[in-house]
């Protein structure tokens, strides 16, 4: 009896050491399975974090691609910046086993991103008030200067509208025309064949404006057929050449002038009606219509 009550007292420690151990096994499989669960937690956590971090990344940098100046030193600032965005993606995607501290620090990129984008955005909002103000005042210098083109062209039309008057107003005029005709011996004959010579008697008119000085006054004669009886010199009028008949250097000091100017002609002049046109500085002072008859 001895021997066997040994002998169960060792095994009844023998299965109580296995009890221990097979417990202390089950605890062990247990914590490496919780282990495991909080390891497969952490790497799934991880992973989300990844994706969220490469989504904040790409919406990052459409709000970039959505920054838009004309400005071209902002522009290249906005480039580099989106170059670095583009980087940082590429850089996550590669990663295959990401951990905490590279999240961390991929979140902070973000987060300086964000700021270095809000400067940008303050600076474009400051650069598109100030374009906007240049417009408006560009529209108000624009429509000045219109106002100012359109009052200058106003003045311009006055002023030549003014010249014309005074230039009207300065023009000397001629009264009294009278036609004489002359025989050869310098007396007043009323026979058509003896007619040799004419006499063109007017007087010029005072005019305060005109111009003062020497002058030439020039006589036309057309005759019946509506052609000059020239010369052959010429005058300028409207910067024309015209044929004129006969002509008198006379001193107009702005008074009443009485002139004559004779005119003389080889040939008979013929039977009609005749036109005495007088000039000076380039326009027509006077005229007047005569007849010669039988």
């Amino acid at each position: 009896m001895g021997n066997k009550e040994k002998t169960t007292k060792i095994l009844i420690g023998l299965i109580a050491v296995l009890i221990v151990g097979i417990g202390f096994l089950t605890w062990m499989v247990v914590d490496l399975k919780n282990q495991n669960k909080h390891i497969g937690q952490q790497h799934e956590l991880v992973s989300n974090e990844k994706e969220l971090v490469k989504l904040e990344l790409t919406n990052l940098l459409e709000d970039y691609e959505s920054l838009s100046t004309n400005n071209d030193s902002l522009n290249y600032q906005l480039e580099k910046e989106k170059e670095h965005i583009k980087e940082l993606i590429s850089e996550v995607e590669r990663i295959k086993n990401i951990n905490a501290s590279q999240i961390n620090k991929y979140k902070k990129e973000l987060e300086t991103l964000r700021q270095i984008m809000k400067h940008y955005v303050y600076q474009i909002d400051s650069l598109n008030i100030l374009n906007q103000n240049l417009m408006a005042e560009n529209i108000n210098i624009k429509k000045d200067k219109q106002e100012l083109e359109y009052m200058f062209d106003e003045v311009v039309e006055q002023n030549a509208e003014y010249e014309v008057v005074v230039e009207k107003a300065s023009m000397i005029k001629s009264t009294n025309i009278n036609i004489e005709f002359l025989n050869k011996r310098g007396k007043e004959t009323s026979r058509t064949k003896k007619i040799s010579k004419l006499k063109i008697n007017f007087t010029m008119l005072e005019n305060s404006l005109a111009s003062q000085g020497n002058k030439i006054v020039y006589l036309r004669i057309i005759n019946p057929e509506g052609l000059v009886i020239s010369s052959g010199q010429t005058m300028e009028v409207n910067e024309q050449a015209l044929a004129y008949s006969a002509s008198r250097q006379i001193l107009y000091e702005g008074s009443n002038l009485d002139i004559a100017i004779y005119f003389d002609d080889e040939d008979v002049l013929a039977q009609g009606t005749y036109k005495a046109e007088l000039y000076v500085d380039g326009y027509l002072m006077g005229e007047k219509s005569f007849l010669i008859g039988k």
